[in-house]
């Protein structure tokens, strides 16, 4: 069995040479990838429940070319967004038509800021229309079950899971903690990363502390989109149609 959910509630749950961040039963296990999750099974304000196999975010989707794919096929992905830049897909990019599913690359860009520094809202301030059109496919009920990522799975893919998430109603509590969930794979992450091609020059120098997703740089973005009125206002007033997100809504959270 290729696709293994792990649950590990009531025990120690902790990954081998990793943070020590217990595991949650939305954390997919697949092989060729370490921070692979469901955001559904994630509570809303009013107490629903965001629907299961509808949306995933993961770091780089190695298991996509494990076993001819079979992940894939488990999960039914429909779409992929990637976050990335074009320098990094052209250096490894899974060849998702192979696959049978749609691609779409949204390169979302801090500009001159450092994403590990956790200024996330340089990513909505430097390039918005980026931000919207990965937050559309994502979000886009036609294309579901949808799988996006960056290289990592933490800074870009957690600022647009915050921004979903939030368009979903979910507590702030219950989307940091998702955000920290990354802590379990991060060791496994910066191994792979170290060594790998556009990140092995960058990350050369860099503390591997500074990798580590804080609650309080979620906390922060959260804060800065909220003064700005929530994340569904800023996304309509750079053109996404409330329309398409209360479809959005009516698709993916339990009744």
């Amino acid at each position: 069995m290729v696709l293994l959910a792990v649950r590990t509630s009531g025990d120690a749950g902790f990954v081998p040479g990793d943070q020590g961040e217990p595991r949650s039963d939305r954390v997919l296990e697949l092989a060729g990838s370490h921070n692979v999750r469901d955001l559904g099974g994630l509570r809303t304000t009013d107490g629903r429940e965001v629907r299961r196999g509808q949306v995933f975010r993961s770091d780089y989707p190695a298991f996509a070319d494990v076993e001819d794919g079979a992940a894939v096929r488990e999960l039914g992905l429909r779409t992929v967004v990637d976050l990335r830049r074009g320098t990094e897909a052209g250096f490894e990019c899974v060849s998702w038509d192979v696959r049978g599913v749609d691609y779409h690359r949204c390169p979302l860009s801090a500009g001159e800021e450092i994403s590990w520094h956790a200024r996330y809202h340089s990513y909505l301030t430097h390039r918005p229309e980026t931000v919207v059109e990965a937050v559309r496919r994502v979000t886009d009920v036609s294309g579901l079950p949808v799988l996006f990522h960056c290289a990592a799975g933490k800074d870009r893919t957690g600022v647009v899971a915050a921004l979903v998430l939030s368009v979903l109603g979910v507590d702030v509590e219950e989307i940091v903690a998702d955000y920290v969930l990354t802590e379990a794979g991060l060791g496994r992450i910066l191994a792979r990363l170290s060594v790998t091609g556009p990140y092995a020059a960058m990350l050369a120098d860099a503390d591997p502390v500074d990798q580590r997703p804080r609650e309080q740089h979620m906390r922060g973005f959260l804060d800065w989109v909220a003064e700005r009125g929530g994340a569904e206002s800023w996304l309509v007033d750079h053109g996404l149609a409330s329309s398409h997100l209360d479809e959005f809504r009516r698709r993916v959270i339990e009744r």
